[in-house]
C-alpha cells in the first residue's frame, strides 16, 4: 500500500468516527466491558488472544502474553527478571480517535478502536521472587498504619466537616438511592516518601467518607443494623498486592479493569480525581451516575489525559454542581455534580 492511499484510508476513518460520534453511536459500552472481561477471564492459556471490535465492526485480536519472561531486565543487574502481568485496557478519547497521524507509524486497523488492550509488567528478583517496585516504595505495615492514620486525620478536620455537611445536603430525586460508590484511577498507596502516598490516601479516604455520610440516607434498600449497605469498589491498574490488601481490609472491592465501570450506574457515586484515562468521556457514554465527584467542569479543558468532549458536555448539562469543601493539596479543584431531578 502507497503513502498515499494510507493517508486515504486514514482519513476516511476520521470522517466515519466523526459521523458515528455525531449521531450518537456509543464508543464505550458495557457490553464491550462484559465482553473484554468474559475474554480475560476465559483460560488464560498462553496461545489466547482477545477480539476487540472497531467502529467500523471489523475485530482486531491481541495476544495475551500473560507469564512471559524476559531475563536480563537490567545490564547491571542479572538477577532480575520482567515479567508481563495481567492484560489492561487503553482508553482512547474521541480527540485521539480524530488525530492526525503519520501513516508510516500507525496501522490503520487500529484507528477504528476507541479500546485496546495492553500490558503491565512486573519485575522480580530471581534469588528472592520478590516483586521490585519501580518506585521508592514500603512495606505492608507502613502502609497499613499511615492509611489508618490518615483516616483519623481527615475525617476530624475541618473541610472533612464541610464535606460531610455537603454531602448530608443532597437531595436525589424521590425513589433514586445510591448503593455503590465507584472510585477510579485513585492510584497506588505504597510510596515510600509519605508525601507522596497521601494524595492516594486521601482519595480512597474520600470514598468511604462518601459512602458513609449517604449510607444514612440515601442507601437503597433495607438497612441493615450497623452495616452500611452502600459498597465501595476501587479500580486502578497501578494497584500492587500492597494496596489490594490494605483496601480491602479497609471495606474496598478492588476491581480489575474493566469491571469497576460495569458498576457504573444511575445508582452509584463515581469518584474521579486527576486520572490518567478519559474517565469522564466513559462515564458519559454508560450511565448518568446519581452523584459525581471530580475535577470542576470547564469547557475549554479539551487536552488532557481525561478531555471535555461534546457528550461530556451534554452529560453535565444535566447536572447540579456543589462546591467541593475541601483542601487542594490532596484534592485540587473539585467539585460534586448531583444529577438533577426529573
Amino acid at each position: 500500500m502507497t503513502l498515499d492511499e494510507k493517508r486515504e484510508e486514514l482519513a476516511a476513518a476520521h470522517q466515519l468516527i466523526q459521523a458515528k460520534y455525531d449521531a450518537g453511536v456509543p464508543f464505550f459500552t458495557k457490553v464491550l466491558f462484559r465482553d473484554l472481561v468474559r475474554q480475560l477471564e476465559s483460560n488464560g492459556n498462553p496461545d489466547q488472544k482477545v477480539s476487540v471490535a472497531g467502529l467500523d465492526g471489523l475485530a482486531v485480536q491481541f495476544p495475551v502474553e500473560t507469564g512471559q519472561e524476559y531475563p536480563g531486565y537490567s545490564s547491571n543487574n542479572d538477577d532480575r527478571v520482567c515479567i508481563i502481568t495481567k492484560p489492561r485496557l487503553l482508553y482512547r478519547t474521541i480527540q485521539e480517535l480524530l488525530a492526525v497521524r503519520d501513516p508510516n507509524l500507525y496501522s490503520v486497523c487500529r484507528a477504528y478502536l476507541p479500546v485496546e488492550v495492553a500490558h503491565s509488567t512486573q519485575v522480580r528478583d530471581t534469588q528472592t521472587n520478590e516483586l521490585v517496585y519501580p518506585w521508592p516504595a514500603t512495606d505492608y505495615a507502613t502502609v497499613r498504619s499511615r492509611f489508618e492514620q490518615a483516616k483519623r486525620s481527615l475525617e476530624t478536620s475541618h473541610n472533612f466537616a464541610q464535606l460531610k455537611a455537603a454531602l448530608t445536603s443532597v437531595v436525589l430525586s424521590p425513589g433514586n438511592g445510591v448503593d455503590k460508590v465507584v472510585a477510579l484511577a485513585c492510584s497506588t498507596m505504597t510510596w515510600a516518601d509519605h508525601d507522596g502516598a497521601m494524595p492516594s490516601m486521601a482519595q480512597h479516604i474520600l470514598a468511604l467518607t462518601v459512602r458513609d455520610v449517604l449510607a444514612r440516607r440515601y442507601a437503597a434498600g433495607p438497612q441493615r443494623k450497623g452495616v452500611p449497605e452502600i459498597q465501595c469498589y476501587a479500580q486502578d491498574p497501578m494497584y500492587m498486592p500492597i494496596d489490594e490488601q490494605v483496601l480491602d481490609e479497609a471495606g474496598f472491592i478492588v476491581l480489575d479493569d474493566p469491571r469497576a465501570f460495569l458498576e457504573v450506574d444511575e445508582s452509584s457515586v463515581v469518584i474521579a480525581i486527576a486520572p490518567d484515562i478519559p474517565i469522564r468521556q466513559i462515564v458519559a457514554d454508560i450511565a448518568r451516575p446519581a452523584i459525581m465527584i471530580w475535577e470542576k467542569f470547564d469547557v475549554t479543558d479539551t487536552y488532557r489525559t481525561d478531555p471535555v468532549s461534546p457528550r461530556v458536555k451534554q452529560m453535565m448539562e444535566e447536572y447540579i454542581e456543589l462546591p467541593f469543601p475541601s483542601e487542594p493539596e490532596y484534592f485540587g479543584n473539585l467539585a460534586i455534580y448531583v444529577r438533577r431531578g426529573g
